[in-house]
């Protein structure tokens, strides 16, 4: 194996640790309107963006521990 190639696992687990708390951290600090309904919080494009941001990352960190094997292309 060679040097890029060792250091993939520790890339994906790093960048997806950042990316699951860029995530959290965008749900919780977007701003609200007054008197929003349940479904307004969900159906949200920041809500959105932060949920994508989360199951990106969490996709990620599964690579990176190896959990889910990445594809060999060619």
């Amino acid at each position: 194996m060679n040097g890029a190639a060792a250091l993939l696992p520790k890339f994906f687990v790093l960048c997806s640790v950042i990316l699951i708390l860029t995530g959290v951290a965008q749900y919780f600090v977007r701003p609200r309107r007054p008197k929003e309904t349940l479904l307004q919080k969900i159906i949200n494009r920041s809500s959105i963006t932060a949920l994508v941001s989360i199951a990106v990352g969490v996709a990620g960190l599964l690579v990176g521990l190896g959990i889910i094997k990445m594809p060999h292309l060619g």
